[in-house]
């Protein structure tokens, strides 16, 4: 399944970006953002720092979607300094397995929306551009534990909201958008139990959201 929305993506941003190329001058106009992006979590994502987690859980990657706006101030010809608003920045991850005789699964999903920051640009060619960016994220974050057997389920989970922050760097081909960006910053949570156990009290951690991510997209 994963193949199957990864090659629908490649051939989605291929096929948009090719029909954007002939048009307008983008690299220092006000525009419309999408990106797909992979991430890469650290090996604590959606735990607290002071746990200790077996390699065997940690998640090996996350996928989202990002969506947002930029716009420019009296930018001149070769660079430009403005404001990043992403509307809506959506990643989650999942893995699964069995542990003597138990089925288990792990999720974690960051929503962000509006996130802030400034943003600026350097024009290299009359095509290529350099962007350079922050984001402050107001961030809704989850992480969730599954674990079932014949006769039971228990489920641990763990949900706050926070700030994170992001830094990053993009490369600009006409519209074709490649970047690079890191989230960094923890999320106070509270847990809560369900399960066979009625007086299990999680009580409340942070929760790291460190990850490191790819995008690739357009900007309109």
């Amino acid at each position: 399944m994963k193949r199957i929305v990864i090659l629908l993506s490649i051939i989605f941003i291929t096929g948009l970006t090719t029909n954007l190329f002939a048009q307008k001058d983008r690299k220092l106009t006000n525009g419309f953002n999408v990106n797909l992006n992979v991430g890469i979590p650290s090996g604590q994502y959606g735990v607290s720092s002071e746990d200790d987690i077996d390699s065997e859980y940690q998640l090996g990657s996350i996928w989202g979607l990002q969506l947002g706006n930029r716009w420019y101030f009296s930018p001149t010809e070769k660079y430009g300094f403005g404001l990043m608003v992403n509307w809506v920045d959506i990643t989650a991850g999942v893995k699964s397995g069995t542990e003597d005789g138990y089925d288990w699964a792990r999720s974690v999903a960051d929503v962000s929306f509006f996130e802030i920051g400034p943003i600026g640009t350097y024009a290299l060619t009359s095509d290529i551009a350099i962007d350079a960016y922050y984001n402050l994220r107001p961030t809704g974050f989850a992480s969730i534990m599954m674990i079932s057997d014949s006769n039971d389920d228990e489920n641990y989970t763990y949900a706050g909201f926070g700030f994170t922050h992001a830094i990053g760097a993009a490369f600009r081909f006409k519209a074709l958008n490649i970047g690079l960006e890191y989230v960094m910053g923890s999320v106070d949570s509270d847990g809560t139990y369900s399960g066979s156990y009625d007086d299990e009290d999680l009580g409340s951690q942070k929760n790291i959201a460190n990850n490191f991510r790819i995008m690739i997209g357009a900007k309109f």
